[in-house]
C-alpha cells in the first residue's frame, strides 16, 4: 500500500530519463534554483539552501535511495583518512521490495572525490557538513519533504539522481564493480548503465597490450 502522499504520483522508471547527464550538468541542475525560504526561518535561508544542495548531491554521488541518504549522520563522514576523498562509512542499504527482518546491510565505504569531475558536488556536501554539530542527523525530515524539495528545485524525482549516478559510475566501473559500489543483488539491473565504448579496447583490438 503506497504512502498517502504517493497516491496518484506516477511511478518513474528508467524509460522516463531522456538523457544521461555529465556531472557538470548535474551540478548546474542542483544549483540553478532554490526553495523560496523566508528570511526568518529557524537556521537562516543560507543554511537550508546548503542542506538542499547537499541532499541532491548525495543522491547522485552515493547512488543512494532516498531512505538511505536521509538516514545519514555527520559522524559517518570521514575527512582525514584519504586526502583525495571524503568517505561515507557504513551507509545502510534499504531493499524496497522486501521487508527487512534483520539489520539492513551496509556499504562499508562510499568515496566522495575531492578532485575530478565530481569534486564540485562533493564541495556542496562538505559546505553543509561544516554547518552541522558533530553526530547531527543530516536531514530532519522524511521522504515526502525530500520529494518536494527535489521536485521544486530540479523538476525531477529522487531516484532520477540514483540512475544518473549509476550511469556516470558505469563509465568507471565494470558491471561487477558497479554492483559492489551500489550494493544491488543482481547485475542485470545495471546493464543499462555500464557502457563499454570500443575505444576503451583500442589497444586490444590492435593486438597491443
Amino acid at each position: 500500500m503506497p504512502q498517502p502522499w504517493l497516491i496518484g504520483v506516477k511511478r518513474r522508471t528508467l524509460e522516463d530519463i531522456k538523457e544521461f547527464l555529465r556531472p557538470s550538468q548535474i551540478y548546474r541542475l542542483i544549483t540553478s534554483k532554490a526553495w523560496p525560504y523566508k528570511g526568518d526561518v529557524r537556521h537562516g535561508k543560507d543554511f537550508y539552501e546548503a542542506r538542499d544542495r547537499a541532499l541532491l548531491s548525495l543522491l547522485y554521488l552515493t547512488c543512494g535511495r532516498i531512505t538511505e541518504v536521509l538516514s545519514l549522520r555527520k559522524s559517518q563522514f570521514v575527512f582525514d583518512e584519504d586526502p583525495d576523498f571524503i568517505i561515507v562509512a557504513n551507509m545502510i542499504v534499504v531493499k524496497r521490495k522486501k521487508k527487512q527482518r534483520k539489520a539492513p546491510p551496509i556499504r562499508a565505504e562510499v568515496p566522495l572525490p575531492r578532485e575530478g569531475p565530481l569534486a564540485k558536488l562533493t564541495e556542496l556536501v562538505d559546505e553543509y557538513l561544516r554547518l552541522l554539530p558533530e553526530d547531527a542527523k543530516l536531514f530532519s525530515f522524511g521522504r515526502r519533504r525530500a520529494w518536494q524539495i527535489v521536485k521544486h528545485i530540479t523538476g525531477k524525482w529522487c531516484h532520477y539522481f540514483r540512475s544518473q549516478g549509476e550511469s556516470w559510475y558505469g563509465k568507471i566501473y565494470d558491471v561487477f564493480g558497479l554492483k559492489e559500489f551500489v550494493k544491488v543483488t543482481s547485475i542485470e539491473t545495471l546493464g543499462d548503465y555500464v557502457q563499454a565504448p570500443w575505444r576503451q579496447y583500442r589497444s586490444r583490438l590492435l593486438g597491443r597490450k
